[in-house]
């Protein structure tokens, strides 16, 4: 459930995430940043949060529900049940908030006006390990609305409609494009377009015009699109051993970077500043991965700045897109 002291004011910029020194999930409203302030707070049992509206959140239970609640009266709506399955409970809603997409079991489902369908049912997930920095998987709809991908490495092994990179169209769930060996995409820009890459780092965008273009070589990891479509900022590995934090201009396709490394984890806060944590070398953990510093920060895109964050995590922001055609 969540539960929120006071209106939420309309049209104003939104976070999900935890503050420091508190675990719990909270609403904060960051439109005056100097004084930003909780107005909502989520149950423990409320996991994977999300925003659907200004007005409305989604989340999961631990019944395996997607739950839609409104931010005004606090009434929930359970809006489907899933299976067990590896990335099972994964979902997305349509900028519109009148789509859900989610995965069930091996199942790619779709909610919309008529009903809930599967889109396709993909091969099961073989027994294996992880890489943090290749293995990926997005479940997404396109900022205009009109289309849907899941780009990920794991139901691997189908072709065509059980491809493990697919996009589909809202309207009638018809598959436009698939491929197989992409990883790390993310939607960017109004009219919409998809941005993925290779094991190579060979990124390629696809649009439905034109199809499929290779861009650059970057071997970005779980990059994030501002919500005018500008930007892409995503993590890199750096010899080091901790990661950096870097932006994609989708305009001029160029990239800039931020220092000093040891960032990772970004997220979008507005169309300028972006969240991301510390993080440290760690020999002694799991196959030397970086740690988190136990510090986070916020940074100017326009400025070229960093500063230090109270925000401690961010689940989501909202508004998701603003963009204009670009």
């Amino acid at each position: 459930m969540v539960h929120c002291a006071s209106a939420v004011p309309a049209g104003d910029n939104l976070v999900i995430g935890t503050v420091v020194g508190d675990p719990t999930v909270v609403v904060r409203d960051i439109q005056d940043p100097a004084h930003a302030r909780n107005v909502c707070t989520f149950d423990s049992s409320a996991t994977s949060p999300i925003f659907v509206s200004g007005t409305t959140v989604a989340y999961e239970t631990t019944a395996d529900e997607i739950v839609t609640a409104d931010l005004g009266s606090a009434s929930a709506t359970v809006r489907a049940t899933y299976a067990a399955g590896f990335g099972a409970g994964q979902y997305a809603f349509s900028p519109d908030g009148k789509s859900m997409t989610y995965i069930s079991g091996n199942a790619w489902h779709l909610v919309g006006a008529s009903g809930d369908r599967v889109l396709t049912t993909l091969p099961a997930v073989p027994g294996r390990g992880v890489n943090p920095q290749q293995d990926d998987s997005l479940l997404a709809f396109s900022p205009d609305g009109q289309y849907l991908a899941f780009f990920q490495t794991f139901h691997v092994g189908g072709s065509g409609a059980t491809s493990p990179d697919q996009v589909r169209r809202v309207s009638d769930g018809g598959l436009v494009y698939s491929t197989s060996g992409a990883t790390m995409a993310v939607w960017a820009s109004v009219p919409s377009r998809l941005f993925f890459r290779d094991g190579a780092g060979n990124v390629k965008r696809w649009d439905p015009i034109a199809g499929v273009s290779s861009m650059t070589t970057l071997s970005w990891i779980r990059p994030q699109s501002s919500p005018d479509g500008r930007w892409i900022a995503y993590t890199f590995p750096t010899p080091s051993g901790v990661d950096g934090v870097g932006f994609y201009s989708v305009q001029s396709n160029s990239v800039s970077n931020t220092s000093p490394p040891g960032r990772s984890g970004v997220r979008f806060l507005t169309n300028d500043l972006v969240f991301y944590i510390g993080e440290k070398a760690c020999s002694t953990c799991f196959g030397g991965q970086a740690t988190p510093s136990g510090v986070t920060y916020i940074y100017s895109i326009a400025g070229a700045s960093e500063i230090t964050s109270r925000l401690s995590t961010v689940d989501d922001a909202w508004p998701h897109v603003t963009a204009p055609a670009l």
